[in-house]
């Protein structure tokens, strides 16, 4: 309802709820020259009206709720005219006499903030005088105006609280007002939520009564320092809460605190709106995935298996191969999308802040550490995915407290004894065997276990020579467009020579070879010149180059059949030429099929 409506409202609403309305027109209806009165609204709508004196025909459709069409015209004229004019101007009487009729009508109309909203109108006999009928006039109108705008202004009161209300009970924070005795006076409704409390039962007690905890705000009243911005966590019987809380005290003029407005929100609405600021989400996607190699599209398939699930993934492969598009893909292709995904490189973390990275730290854990604590990457991640690049290069204290954080599903913050629950996916990545690692003891075997849930091992680019020319193009058009080049081929001789080359950085250093070029290239097709760098002891052998081409799983099985052979089919022998355990080899040779037989000699 806009402001006029709600003007019109509140007159209409007037003439039908205020006794002293209904007592003025008692008075008028008494007075020895009433022949009639009409209230109108704007509209020419009759809200109240009397003409029963009239005993004309002309009026008898002027019942509340009927339009004026019957009415004279030239009467509506007047009444439309002074409802378009300046309402100051149509307060004074304005008379219109029907001789015909002896009638005179005095029109006077009712204005609320300087907003006309309707009319009133006294009919009267000709021949009567109007001196008696003008102090009636005026004082009913004067009535009728001064009870609508008190009216007016109690509606607008009450509709201003409700809209008030109505806010504060649909803002995302939870709010409280507590006085200074204890007692709630005032909770909104995501309050009551967070809280596990019902607002219109809680308002009026002691906050202390409602929870199985110590309210933390109850020091103010005495100390009347209030806080923005504080964590806080809590962990009663009933409750788990992990919050954002500010309190702000409220102080009369002696400077003593008598309530505090106290507001907080859950933590992890807080951590979202970080991570859409901080960048923590995921770009790629198994769209991004390039190439068509039988390789590739196996250990594509196996991802989208992964992201249907909840399971840890390690993800295998030399360094450039794009483990962490696999993970960001594997990221985005499940439920948890709308989450966070944090990719943490675990050989680039200094030693000494390893575990606080990982975990978070309270106040005053060490020195240097921020006066508020700081949480960790883990609960950061909570919603979502996170990803432990060269997982190899973790101290083994650290490992050991990481075995607990995926075995418990919660995290404990150095210098504290709380445990914080977490609920996130790790997908973690290795360029080393992490199997030989475990027998060198330089990783935990419990926790490689926990991490290889699903394992997926990424080719390189030398054994999916099929991709290169696939991924060149790609980068060329992509490079070519943010840099406004107009290069848009290689020469035959250029794929060719990129199909002879190793490229022991894999796509990493494919990629950026083609950026170089498309700086450096000012031809629409890209010439052998742009390739004198590349290092020619990374050239693949000529019967790699000639020979055909092998899937890695075939490539496997050829290397097992070989060594064993060369082994006379020595398992133990076998397992540790080819640098892999007696278990993953009998695994292998079941898996592909081998037939181990030992030559008679």
């Amino acid at each position: 309802m806009d402001r006029a409506g709600f003007l019109q409202h509140a007159f209409s609403a007037t003439l039908s709820s205020d006794a002293l309305w209904a007592a003025t027109r008692n008075y008028m209806l008494r007075s020895h020259q009433c022949a009639g009165f009409l209230v109108l609204s704007r509209e020419l709508t009759v809200l109240d009206s009397n003409v029963s004196k009239l005993g004309v025909d002309a009026f008898s459709k002027s019942r509340t709720g009927a339009d004026l069409t019957t009415l004279p015209e030239s009467l509506l004229d007047n009444l439309k005219k002074i409802f378009h004019e300046d309402p100051k101007r149509a307060r004074e009487d304005t008379g219109i006499e029907f001789v015909a009729l002896d009638l005179k009508f005095h029109i006077r109309t009712i204005a609320i903030n300087n907003q006309t909203v309707g009319a009133f109108i006294w009919i009267t006999q000709v021949k009567t005088g109007n001196a008696t009928a003008d102090d009636v006039i005026h004082f009913a109108a004067s009535t009728l105006e001064i009870l609508t705008s008190k009216f007016s202004v109690e509606q607008e009161k009450t509709w201003l609280i409700k809209e008030q209300q109505a806010i504060v009970d649909h803002i995302t924070d939870g709010l409280l007002v507590i006085e200074r005795s204890g007692v709630v006076r005032f909770m909104n409704a995501t309050a009551g939520r967070i809280l596990n409390l019902v607002p219109k039962k809680s308002i009026g007690q002691r906050f202390s009564d409602l929870l199985d905890f110590e309210p933390i705000i109850h020091p103010i009243f005495e100390s009347g320092v209030g806080y923005v911005d504080r964590e806080l966590i809590i962990d009663s019987p009933r409750r788990h809460l992990h919050l954002i809380d500010t309190a702000v005290p409220i102080k009369n003029a002696q400077g003593q605190v008598v309530s505090i407005v106290n507001s907080f929100r859950e933590i992890h609405r807080v951590r979202k709106i970080a991570d859409r600021l901080q960048g923590n989400h995921a770009r790629y996607t198994f769209e991004s995935l390039i190439g068509s190699s039988e390789s590739l599209q196996d250990a594509t398939a196996a991802a989208h298996k992964a992201a249907r699930g909840f399971a840890n993934v390690l993800l295998n492969g030399e360094s450039g191969v794009g483990k962490e598009v696999f993970a960001q893909a594997i990221h985005n292709g499940s439920s948890r999308v709308d989450g966070p995904f944090i990719a943490i490189n675990c050989a680039a973390l200094p030693r000494d802040l390893i575990e606080s990275e990982l975990f978070g730290y309270t106040s005053g854990s060490f020195t240097g550490a921020r006066k508020e604590g700081r949480p960790g990457k883990f609960e950061s991640a909570t919603g979502g995915t996170i990803f432990l690049d060269e997982i190899s290069e973790l101290p083994l204290d650290v490992q050991a407290k990481l075995l607990r954080v995926l075995q418990e599903r919660e995290v404990v913050r150095i210098g504290d004894t709380r445990g914080i629950p977490i609920d996130v996916r790790i997908i973690s990545a290795c360029n080393r065997d992490l199997r030989q690692l475990v027998q060198t003891k330089e990783f935990r075997e419990d926790l490689f276990y926990r991490f290889n849930v699903i394992a997926i091992t990424i080719p390189p680019l030398r054994k999916r020579q099929g991709d290169i020319a696939v991924l060149a193009n790609h980068f060329l058009t992509k490079y070519a467009a943010l840099l406004g080049k107009r290069t848009y081929r290689f020469q035959p001789s250029v794929l060719e020579k990129m199909m002879k080359y190793e490229w022991p950085g894999n796509v990493r250093e494919l990629e950026n070879c083609v950026e170089r070029i498309v700086n450096l290239c000012d031809e629409e097709e890209v010439s052998d010149i742009y390739f004198s760098e590349l290092d020619v002891a990374h050239a693949l052998p000529e019967s790699r180059q000639s020979g055909t081409l092998k899937s890695l799983r075939d490539a496997e099985r050829d290397a097992i059949e070989a060594m064993l052979q060369a082994c006379n089919c020595n398992i133990t022998e076998s397992a540790r030429r080819l640098g892999i355990s007696k278990p993953t080899l009998y695994a292998k040779i079941r898996e592909h099929g081998v037939i181990v037989e030992r030559a008679i000699r």
